[in-house]
């Protein structure tokens, strides 16, 4: 009988078509929906997450945001982003687990199936430092060294990310490759 809470059974249990599916719908719709209300603000805001380091940083982008009605739109994208992360962490564990299985990769390569969580769970933290940020209409709350903690986070969060859909993409196209292989023969 297999342990409830081991990887191995992960791979087992959340590989399953219908949990691919659930999940890749609500992450694809949820992605699409926060693109398009982030598309005012998209590359500043793509900037200040991947190179706010200080306070100054934050507060000068937020302060530009402010005068201009972005960040109306910065903080309306909260409403589907604190749990966008659910979504794409369960997505690429399941679409991991279901290519783990597939593709017989060794069970100590298993760890490697806890990526899209921790990516998720470090987009959370993101999340939660930008809502104490938002917290205050003179933003007294954007405090160093908070902002590098966030954009830490945010970094580690897409070196994480670009790891495990890089890799699903290789195991994907090593399947099409073993079809096209097999229809030929």
């Amino acid at each position: 009988m297999r342990d409830a809470l081991s990887l191995q059974n992960l791979r087992h249990e959340l590989g399953r078509t219908w949990i691919i599916t659930v999940f890749g719908l609500a992450y694809v719709i949820s992605q699409i929906t926060i693109i398009m209300i982030l598309r005012p603000i998209a590359d500043a805001m793509i900037t200040l997450q991947t190179t706010g380091f200080s306070a100054s940083d934050y507060l000068a982008v937020f302060e530009v945001w402010k005068a201009s009605g972005g960040l109306k739109v910065y903080r309306a994208h909260f409403i589907l982003d604190n749990v966008h992360w659910i979504w794409y962490a369960g997505f690429f564990t399941a679409l991991l687990c279901r290519l783990f299985q597939r593709h017989a990769v060794s069970s100590r390569y298993n760890w490697v199936l806890l990526l899209p969580l921790a990516t998720g769970l470090l987009d959370w933290f993101e999340n939660q430092l930008q809502h104490v940020f938002l917290s205050s209409s003179d933003f007294s709350t954007i405090i160093d060294p908070l902002p590098l903690f966030s954009t830490i986070a945010s970094d580690t969060k897409w070196v994480l990310a670009l790891t495990y859909v890089f890799l699903s993409a290789v195991l994907l196209v090593r399947i099409i490759f073993v079809r096209r292989r097999k229809s030929m023969n």
